[in-house]
């Protein structure tokens, strides 16, 4: 099943949704997170990052 082009999120528009209850998260630390294998965004064939609300929520609890 695949996700509606508007349901992902760039790490840009995640990090804003994060900002306001994590105001030490950067954008560093959510590409440090998807390292030790926490998130698993998608990619664009380009390489883009692509979040979904899923991965959101995960941000969230972590």
């Amino acid at each position: 099943m695949s996700v509606p082009a508007r349901a992902y999120l760039s790490i840009g528009e995640v990090l804003g949704k994060l900002r306001s209850d994590f105001p030490d998260v950067t954008i560093s630390k959510i590409r440090f997170l998807e390292s030790e294998g926490l998130i698993e965004p998608q990619r664009t064939p380009s390489g883009y990052r692509k979040f979904t609300t899923t991965d959101l929520e995960r941000l969230r609890y972590v």
